[in-house]
């Protein structure tokens, strides 16, 4: 019988929440205006290890994002049945009818381009259906969406396709950890605490698993 490793320390990393202005561009090269480590460390926070952002959100997009030095977390979260679900609230240019809540719910054929170096437009380029989810009305214009899916401006792709623009896009929840829980103003920053970094070792427990069933079947 194979003995699960212990491999899920994380005390010497360092796990963040952001609330990333709009703006801000979720890239760590400092050769990029407005890049969110310049903006992250404007805001107070000086990092002890170099840190990344888990996901990206548009520059136009306000809210919650996770910055972190683990390399672990992207595979964690971000990658294939591993995706975490997302939630964010949105505002259009217009009044939206329960019609297009469920075309959003059902899912909408958009086209959209990966940001994945080292291919060309095309090779990124996806046209599909987007996966169901959750939509939940919060006003004439405004809606909740909870999404896993992680696609390139998917949101106000979709929002374009039933014949509306996106106004206002803002992430309150990540993978189970919420904006709302210390987190006021655009640049408002904190450590993780031990509930949220119970959901992150959660996740990674879950990749650490799947690798040991794998190494156990010979793979």
């Amino acid at each position: 019988q194979q003995r699960p490793s212990n491999n899920l320390q994380t005390s010497s990393f360092e796990y963040v929440k952001y609330y990333k202005p709009i703006g801000v561009t979720c890239t760590t090269d400092l050769r990029v205006k407005d890049n969110i480590i310049d903006s992250i460390n404007h805001d107070g926070y000086i990092a002890r290890h170099r840190v990344y952002p888990v996901g990206r959100l548009d520059k136009e997009t306000s809210g919650l994002i996770i910055l972190t030095s683990d390399g672990r977390i992207v595979n964690a979260v971000l990658r294939g049945e591993r995706k975490q679900p997302k939630v964010y609230k949105v505002k259009v240019d217009g009044l939206l009818e329960d019609r297009h809540l469920q075309r959003l719910r059902d899912g909408i054929i958009i086209r959209t381009v990966a940001q994945r170096k080292g291919r060309s437009e095309e090779e990124n380029t996806l046209i599909a259906k987007t996966k169901q989810c959750k939509v939940e009305r919060i006003g004439p214009s405004s809606v909740e969406m909870t999404l896993v899916e992680g696609r390139n401006r998917q949101i106000r792709k979709m929002m374009e396709a039933i014949g509306f623009n996106v106004v206002k896009l803002h992430r309150v929840e990540f993978m189970g950890i919420k904006l709302s829980r210390g987190l006021t103003e655009p640049g408002d920053w904190n450590y993780l605490d031990e509930e949220e970094m119970n959901l992150v070792k959660a996740a990674l427990r879950s990749v650490q698993q799947d690798q040991e069933e794998d190494d156990g079947r010979g793979y």
